[in-house]
């Protein structure tokens, strides 16, 4: 099984498109005539992230607490990221051998985005001061440690 695309609900359309776009390096695409307005955000010509413009109110109160998406270039993620207003927290996870960041969007949507890490020295210079100690506690929905 595989996730077909993730639903984001948002007040402002045009913020959560320049979020998904412009930073996190997903493409616009074709979208069916529903009666509201949105977006479908591609990767890799598929449809990924479906975005709808509706006020909270009107569906469930069902939570996801955030989406992880393998990354495909760290470096441009973080030029975009240091031109723009987002905040962000990484992690290394030294189990998968993985960069992990966090990254607040519009109306408080967490993304993690996943890098490969390229070199082994990379662990071990990064190991100081960004893994996981076993007695932190973590804020699943904002990506931090409390």
């Amino acid at each position: 099984m595989n996730i077909n695309h993730v639903l984001v609900l948002t007040t402002d359309l045009r913020a959560m498109e320049c979020f998904w776009v412009e930073l996190i390096g997903l493409d616009e695409g074709k979208r069916p005539p529903f009666p509201f307005n949105g977006l479908w955000l591609y990767s890799d010509g598929n449809p990924l992230v479906h975005i709808a413009e509706q006020p909270f109110s009107a569906f469930g109160n069902g939570s996801i607490a955030h989406v992880a998406l393998e990354g495909a270039n760290y470096n441009a993620l973080m030029k975009r990221l240091s031109n723009s207003a987002y905040s962000h927290t990484e992690k290394i996870l030294p189990i998968s051998n993985e960069r992990q960041l966090f990254i607040i969007g519009p109306n408080g949507l967490t993304v993690e985005m996943l890098f490969p890490l390229t070199k082994s020295s990379e662990l071990s210079e990064q190991k100081q001061t960004l893994v996981y100690e076993t007695n932190e506690k973590f804020d699943f929905l904002g990506g931090k440690i409390l």
